[in-house]
């Protein structure tokens, strides 16, 4: 513990990441599967290329021995053409090539018999039935060999890989028209408290007295996309321990997580704490700034995130035990979010004994990544977390921060920072 009753930030997130688990693997179709993560090694059952075949366009021939007179006008050999070999078809006709003679080849056509060579097109002049060696090809040349890319038995693709364009090119080279893997966590969020009410369930200006529209959920519910999990925001719950149990019993059926916001500190009112024993919730006091209270529980073995309320602490609680934790999920190392280091552009200053993660714009000059925190690090303001493309990390020993000085900086969207604008970010950006 640190000062005031804290749990530091490490234990509390290594004690989550014990206990979670990847999503069962199961068999998805190739192009559904592009984003996920491997559960077991590929294997070669055949060899790629299956046959040898050519490289270019050209003309198939026996390769002489020397090359005389090799780019000399009219002075190199002449070959008869005497077939052809198109992609997807024998050559034709299906004998071998002889001395003396070119087989007209087509790219990714299989090589004829006879043949140990492919003259380029640029490398030759044709006249009618006949073709002059301009550049004598070297034995082997523009050929691709049978299995010089993979042989059975070769591992392709390793348990734990994202599946990227290239993967799926290699596995629907191999004839996979499906690959196990984990699939993207299913998380369902829910806000928390009488107050909270759903955006566009009514208008602002019929809002009673106290209440407020949900920023939390939604915004976690977007992170919760953006981490790679299948979301789903369900309805804000009230205050009764009751019923909010009920529901996310309910979510727990459809759900490899779960998310709440809100109603996990030590207030009167606070609905995670009250429903603690029915959810098996641990909750702490995190040496975190903002985003002091967690918990983490079970619901029908469905891992259970109980975050704060206010958007700001609840994003950045995500950030530091979720994200991670969503990644073991996925069948990815809890490590590896995109992490950059920036200077500062000002002075900052804090009051220690507290990791601070706070909101910031970062931009490149030049090769450098420059960080400005923004002026409102309110949990519950949400002008300057629209402003903000990226969270900053501040250690907890750190009190006095000169422009200039290294800080860690996470995206706060898709793994880069987005361009900056005269009033904060013009949009996120997806490249990373």
């Amino acid at each position: 513990m640190q000062g005031g009753g804290l749990t530091p930030v490490q234990d509390v997130a290594a004690f989550v990441l014990a206990a979670m688990r990847a999503v069962a693997p199961r068999d998805v179709a190739l192009l559904e599967a592009a984003g996920l993560v491997v559960a077991e090694d590929v294997v070669a059952g055949a060899e790629l290329p299956r046959f040898d075949n050519s490289a270019m366009d050209g003309y198939a021939v026996r390769a002489a021995p020397a090359a005389e007179n090799v780019g000399a006008p009219g002075g190199g050999r002449r070959l008869r053409i005497a077939g052809t070999s198109f992609a997807g078809r024998e050559p034709t006709p299906q004998r071998p090539v002889a001395d003396g003679e070119a087989f007209v080849i087509a790219t990714g056509a299989g090589i004829p018999d006879g043949a140990d060579a492919v003259l380029r097109l640029e490398d030759a002049r044709r006249d009618g039935d006949e073709v002059t060696v301009l550049r004598e090809p070297a034995v082997g040349a523009n050929i691709r060999r049978t299995g010089e890319d993979v042989e059975p038995g070769d591992t392709v693709i390793r348990a734990g890989t994202i599946l990227g364009p290239g993967q799926v090119a290699a596995l629907a080279a191999l004839g996979r028209s499906s690959v196990r893997v984990h699939p993207r966590p299913r998380v369902s969020v829910v806000a928390t408290g009488d107050e909270v009410v759903p955006a566009g369930g009514v208008r602002g200006d019929a809002l009673a007295g106290g209440q407020v529209f949900d920023a939390g959920g939604p915004a976690v519910a977007a992170t919760a996309g953006d981490a790679g999990g299948s979301v789903r925001l369900l309805a804000p719950a009230g205050d009764r321990p009751d019923a909010l149990v009920t529901r996310l019993e309910a979510a727990a059926a459809d759900a490899d997580a779960l998310i709440t916001v809100g109603g996990v500190s030590v207030g009167e009112r606070d609905v995670l704490r009250r429903a603690g024993d029915a959810l098996a919730l641990r909750a702490w006091r995190v040496a975190l700034q903002p985003a002091k209270p967690f918990g983490l529980g079970r619901v029908a073995g469905i891992p259970l995130f109980a975050l704060p309320g206010n958007p700001g602490s609840a994003l950045v609680s995500f950030e530091v035990f979720v994200r991670p934790a969503l990644r073991v999920l996925r069948g990815l190392p809890a490590t590896g979010r995109p992490s950059f280091r920036a200077r500062l552009a000002e002075p900052y200053r804090q009051r220690p004994g507290r990791l601070h993660v706070i909101r910031g714009r970062c931009r490149w000059d030049g090769g450098d990544l420059v960080a400005c925190p923004e002026r409102s690090q309110g949990a519950g303001m949400v002008a300057s977390l629209a402003a903000a493309n990226a969270w900053l990390v501040i250690p907890s020993e750190v009190e006095d921060l000169p422009a200039g000085a290294s800080v860690e900086a996470w995206p706060a969207w898709g793994g880069s920072f987005g361009p900056i604008g005269p009033t904060g970010p013009i949009g996120p950006t997806l490249a990373g």
